[in-house]
């Protein structure tokens, strides 16, 4: 009965649910067949149901179960369109050996390099997207370009390290990718210019975008600007996104329901003058087109569509004074964007999103619990249950993905929250006086000012206290079990029925057991040779503790290593890195690091490419287990069994090319045992101790 009340109430939830399940089982099992065999199933359940329904006591006794072949068809439903949206494979004759053209609908730049999101245009293949990474930069390509190069397509893979970010995955996903390309800049030709309604607004935002960052305002300041109204968050440091996500605010860094409900909210005030005559229908129209305009504009992203959406059934339900349900308003706006982009449903916005407004909306009438006569006491209790329930609700998925939980965020709201609208009100003010050509430096004071107070309050939160905790792993069923904790924690608040309180209970102890017996499974001590663009880091660990030797004699940078490598340190419970210098020594129990000499899990270990290996040992051979060549080395193999005696080269995944290809033929005519990272990934030597 309870199932059917929810049902009933939010009735777009017999759709959606269903569809997801599609979505999910083509991820498993790519098949047009299956699901088109699902809705025929789906057609003949229906008929059958409607025959047996003809009388009164036949819909009587049918009634309920016509929700089956309904749920059925959604399946497939779900399970065809992420077919029909998922980037087809291309043979090697399509993709390899022949000019290929297509149209620039994305350009990125960094300092040396490009990035080119391509869509192929030749009539003989399907419809796909390319990734084109360029050798420099060509900075008048624009999106709408039409360029021609000779296709070597590669398919999108990984780095082969443990427990890495599934970037092929994210891409294919997110942006529909499956193939990729690395060109000297000289070999993309530029063929004509064909623009379309979504890379005008590309340029549009690109130029807006260059306006701002070449403006008088801090940097800081312009790239919160571009964050906050432009959309594009990538300009944001490193540094910031990790302040900003240690204190529970990343959300404000990206686009989302709040930064749309805010300029609505503006919107609707700046119209208010509308209501004197009498023209609220048209107060409410012209703010959706406005939000609807932003939606488009800034790109379209999956929170911002949530919220479009939702806003919209509300304020259509105002219009033709239809009655609105939020919840229903926010699964349809969840089914609408997975109709057109199923693969959303993997990306970590659309989770973060609608799970964050869906616990919102299921909490909303808390607060009515404990109403003042003072309006300033009601907006305090609002902002930090709101805040609360928010972080209740998105704690599992911050750990599981950022492994980053944030016990202050309640307090960060507080702080930031208020200021952001004015910042957002000043920040489109700026765009506007920017775009006519004038300068306003009061307006830059003021947005610079804004901009300084919020990181200070995000400083000021994370150097309190226990007022975040890194290092936290979280695994997929640990998520699972998480929410169907809080599912029936939520059901016995408001029902009372300790049955739900009982099934609560039980379920967190199943978790923490499934918690425990994966624990006992990772291993405590280990040593791993990461696959790396820029140099080959060695990592050894112990009981909690790493030790990061990069034998290239490279600069290493600890806080993006933590960063790139959070999944593996948290989910081996490293929480302290020590880096070692090359002019430094390690002695530990059973461990030495000796650069350019190594004694690990039993392994003996010389680096080569650098340093002082050649004088060290040209006049003996030496005994070791592996070579660990680093992309610093120029020389040849047999140069190598001159001086060791070894079992196998593993050759760092920051080589070039043009010294690889012709050290991995040698290896092969001296059937010398090679590991190279940039084919094989990581090399790994791993044990419980």
């Amino acid at each position: 009965m309870e199932a059917q009340a929810v049902l009933s109430r939010i009735p777009v939830l017999r759709i959606l649910v269903p569809f997801a399940l599609g979505i999910l089982l083509h991820q498993v099992w790519h098949s047009w067949l299956a699901p088109a065999i699902l809705i025929i199933t789906a057609i003949a359940f229906y008929i059958t149901l409607n025959d047996l329904s003809q009388s009164p006591q036949g819909r009587l006794r049918w009634r309920s179960y016509f929700i089956l072949p309904l749920a059925i068809a959604a399946l497939a439903l779900g399970w065809l369109s992420a077919d029909i949206h998922c980037p087809a494979h291309l043979s090697e004759g399509q993709r390899a050996n022949r000019v290929l053209t297509g149209r620039v609908i994305g350009v990125d730049y960094t300092d040396f390099s490009m990035r080119l999101t391509v869509d192929v245009l030749d009539n003989d293949l399907p419809r796909c997207y390319v990734l084109i990474s360029t050798r420099g930069c060509d900075y008048t390509m624009q999106a709408g370009d039409l360029i021609a190069w000779q296709g070597e397509l590669h398919e999108v893979g990984n780095m082969g390290n443990p427990d890495e970010m599934d970037y092929a995955n994210y891409l294919l996903n997110n942006e529909g990718i499956r193939y990729q390309q690395h060109l000297p800049l000289g070999q993309i030709k530029k063929v004509g210019y064909s623009p379309t309604l979504s890379t005008r607004l590309a340029n549009a935002r690109r130029n807006v975008q260059t306006q701002v960052l070449n403006s008088q305002l801090s940097q800081g300041a312009q790239r919160f600007v571009v964050a906050l109204l432009l959309g594009n968050s990538s300009l944001i440091d490193k540094t910031t996104r990790q302040e900003f996500s240690a204190a529970g605010i990343a959300h404000i860094l990206a686009l989302s329901g709040l930064h749309v409900g805010f300029i609505a909210l503006i919107i609707w005030w700046l119209l208010f003058p509308l209501d004197y005559l009498r023209q609220k229908k048209l107060r409410l129209v012209i703010t959706l087109v406005a939000i609807i305009g932003f939606a488009l504009f800034t790109g379209g992203s999956p929170s911002v569509v949530r919220a479009t959406v939702m806003i919209g059934f509300v304020f259509a339900s105002l219009i033709f004074y239809r009655r609105s349900v939020s919840l229903n308003a926010l699964a349809m706006a969840a089914l609408a964007i997975l109709l057109f982009s199923p693969s959303s449903l993997y990306s970590v916005g659309f989770q973060l999103s609608f799970v964050t407004v869906a616990a919102l909306l299921v909490s909303a009438r808390l607060p009515e619990r404990f109403k003042s006569r003072y309006q300033w006491v009601n907006y305090l209790s609002t902002t930090i249950m709101a805040s609360a329930v928010a972080m209740l609700a998105t704690v599992a998925l911050s750990a599981h993905y950022f492994h980053t939980i944030s016990f202050l965020s309640v307090l960060s709201n507080l702080l930031i929250l208020p200021v952001l609208p004015f910042f957002m009100v000043l920040g489109a003010l700026f765009l506007l006086v920017n775009a006519a050509g004038f300068h306003w430096p009061m307006l830059d004071s003021m947005l610079d000012s804004l901009y300084r107070y919020i990181h200070w309050a995000a400083g000021s939160v994370n150097a309190l206290p226990l007022s975040h905790m890194g290092g936290v792993y979280m695994s997929t069923f640990g998520v699972i079990a998480y929410f169907i904790v809080m599912a029936l924690a939520v059901l016995w608040l408001y029902r009372r029925d300790h049955r739900y309180l009982l099934a609560a209970g039980l379920s967190l102890v199943v978790a923490l057991g499934h918690s425990l017996w994966s624990d006992a499974q990772v291993p405590h001590q280990g040593l791993v040779v990461f696959n790396s663009f820029t140099s080959t880091p060695v990592l050894y660990y112990d009981n909690g503790t790493g030790y990061v030797w990069t034998p290239d004699e490279e600069e290493t940078d600890s806080a993006a290593f933590a960063r790139y490598h959070a999944h593996f340190l948290a989910r081996r419970n490293i929480n302290d890195l020590r880096f070692i210098s090359n002019d430094t020594i390690m002695r530990l129990d059973g461990a030495l690091i000796k650069p350019p000499y190594a004694h690990l899990m039993g392994h003996k270990f010389v680096a080569v490419g650098s340093g002082q290996w050649k004088h060290a040992t040209a006049s003996s051979h030496l005994d070791v287990d592996e070579i660990i060549v680093t992309k610093r080395y120029h020389g040849g193999a047999a140069k190598l069994q001159d001086l060791y005696k070894f079992d196998r080269l593993i050759i760092s995944g920051a080589m070039h090319a043009t010294t690889l290809t012709p050290l991995l033929r040698e290896c092969d005519s001296l059937s010398i045992a090679i590991h190279p990272l940039s084919r094989l990934g990581a090399y790994c030597l791993e044990s419980d101790k």
